[in-house]
């Protein structure tokens, strides 16, 4: 996916100028900066969220699954009816997906008695779920201590393999294991 010539503004500020953006097919990239940089704002962009910017998306998703920085998930259902509600026909099953990010006991349970990293999971089973051809995650993993994170990441990334994502991320050394590049809107002119 190719972004050209991306002119965003809030007021008078400008967040890109004329920007230029690649992201690889089926590779994973990364986007880091200081907070206020523009860096959900490029997501939101890129999902059709915002339209209110000028340039050109070439190459765009008909499918897309995104992780956005709260869970965004329905109190009033169970973790397993929130990861359904994704997709009708899904090559993944919930009870594996349940297994990969280690909520397997908390398939029937309430979303309300979860905590936030635990809410994290659904949204990004529930992400998984969904199948979408491009991936956008903003600060996934933010919520999950590191050592679930060593063991829930490579399986995440492995069952992703293939898929173009696009992560919005402070953690730099996350980063470097995991992105196959990294655009830093710290120094985007």
């Amino acid at each position: 996916m190719i972004i050209t010539n991306l002119t965003k503004k809030f007021g008078k500020k400008h967040i890109f100028d004329h920007s230029e953006f690649v992201f690889p097919h089926g590779k994973v990239t990364y986007i880091t900066g200081e907070s206020g940089r523009g860096k959900t704002t490029l997501l939101r962009i890129l999902a059709g969220l915002d339209k209110s910017y000028s340039g050109k998306i070439l190459d765009g998703y008909k499918k897309i699954s995104y992780v956005f920085q709260e869970p965004r998930l329905f109190s009033s259902i169970s973790v397993k009816e929130n990861i359904e509600i994704s997709s009708q026909n899904s090559k993944y099953s919930v009870e594996k997906l349940l297994d990969l990010l280690e909520l397997s006991n908390e398939a029937n349970s309430s979303v309300s008695s979860l905590s936030g990293g635990m809410k994290m999971r659904v949204a990004l089973a529930r992400a998984i779920y969904r199948d979408g051809d491009l991936f956008l995650m903003d600060e996934p993993f933010s919520a999950l201590d590191d050592e679930l994170k060593s063991r829930i990441l490579p399986k995440i990334f492995e069952i992703l393999k293939g898929k173009t994502i696009i992560i919005v991320s402070h953690n730099i050394e996350e980063a470097n294991i995991y992105s196959d590049s990294i655009i830093n809107l710290n120094y985007l002119q």
